[in-house]
C-alpha cells in the first residue's frame, strides 16, 4: 500500500467513523434481525425436506456400497477421479493435497490482498477466486451426489448371457473379479470414472482390438488412465473381449 492509498483509507475510515452508528443497538439490531431469518429458513427447510429414515440395517449384506454425508461429497467425488491412477495418488491428491490447497488458499489470502479497498466491484480478483473455490466444492458435491453407486460384491451382471456361451460367461467372472465396474458401468450398474460399456459391442471394434486395449489401453485410447490388464492369459483375454464385443447387442 502506497502513500496515496493510506491517506485514501485513513479519509474514507474518518468519513465512515464520523457517520456511523454505536454498535448497541444498531448492530445488535441486525445480528438478531439476520439469526431470526436464519433460524425461520433452518425450521423451514426442516418441515419441507425432512429427513427421511431409510430402510432398516442389515449388517450381513455384501453388495451396500457406504456414501459419505453431503459435506464430504466433494473429498468422495475426488477419490473417484484419482481412483486406481498408481498406489499414492488417489489419497494424497484427493485427501491431502487439493483439500490443503484451497485451505492455504483460504488461510493466505488476507495477507496476499492487503489492499484497503472493501467495495466488491473493486476487488475484481478476489471476488473471482472466492467464486471460482465456491463454484468448485459446490459442482464436485452435486458430482458425488448424483455419481452412481458403484457395484458392490455383486455375483452377477445385470445383462441375459446364454448358459452356453461360455467365453462370455468367463468373461463375465472377469469383469467381477478385476473391479472393472469400480470405473464402467453396464446396464446401469458401476461407476462413471471410464467410458460406459453398456453398448460396447455395438461399435463393432473387433475382437482383436478389444484385446490390444486390454493389453495397453494407451494404444488405443491416447491419455486413458485406465490399467493395463496384460496380466491375464491369453484365454482370459479372449473371453474378455467377447464379452466386451457382445455388450449391448448379443448380451443386454
Amino acid at each position: 500500500m502506497n502513500r496515496a492509498q493510506k491517506d485514501a483509507y485513513k479519509r474514507d475510515y474518518a468519513a465512515a467513523k464520523a457517520d456511523g452508528k454505536p454498535f448497541f443497538p444498531y448492530a445488535v439490531y441486525k445480528d438478531l434481525v439476520v439469526a431470526t431469518v436464519a433460524i425461520g429458513i433452518v425450521i423451514a427447510l426442516a418441515l419441507w425436506v425432512p429427513v427421511e429414515v431409510g430402510t432398516k440395517v442389515d449388517p450381513t449384506t455384501t453388495t451396500y456400497v457406504p456414501r459419505p454425508e453431503w459435506y464430504f461429497l466433494f473429498l468422495f467425488q475426488l477419490l473417484r477421479i484419482f481412483k486406481n491412477q498408481d498406489v499414492l495418488r488417489p489419497v494424497i491428491m484427493a485427501t491431502f493435497i487439493i483439500p490443503n490447497i484451497l485451505m492455504g488458499l483460504l488461510l493466505l489470502w488476507p495477507f496476499l490482498d492487503r489492499g484497503p479497498e472493501r467495495r466488491i466491484w473493486k476487488r475484481p480478483f478476489s471476488i473471482v477466486t472466492a467464486i471460482a473455490v465456491i463454484w468448485f466444492l459446490g459442482y464436485m458435491t452435486y458430482k458425488g451426489a448424483t455419481a452412481p453407486e458403484g457395484a458392490g460384491n455383486i455375483q452377477k451382471l445385470p445383462i441375459t448371457i446364454p448358459a452356453g456361451d461360455k467365453a462370455a460367461l468367463a468373461g463375465e467372472t472377469l469383469v467381477l473379479a478385476n473391479g472393472c465396474l469400480n470405473c464402467h458401468t453396464i446396464a446401469g450398474t458401476g461407476g462413471a470414472i471410464g467410458p460406459n460399456l453398456t453398448n460396447e459391442g455395438a461399435k463393432n471394434r473387433g475382437i482383436q482390438w478389444q484385446i490390444d486395449h486390454l493389453k495397453n489401453p494407451q494404444s488405443k485410447s491416447p491419455g486413458s488412465i485406465m490399467p493395463s490388464f496384460a496380466g491375464l492369459t491369453p484365454q482370459q483375454l479372449q473371453d474378455l473381449a467377447t464379452l466386451l464385443e457382445g455388450l449391448g447387442t448379443k448380451y443386454k
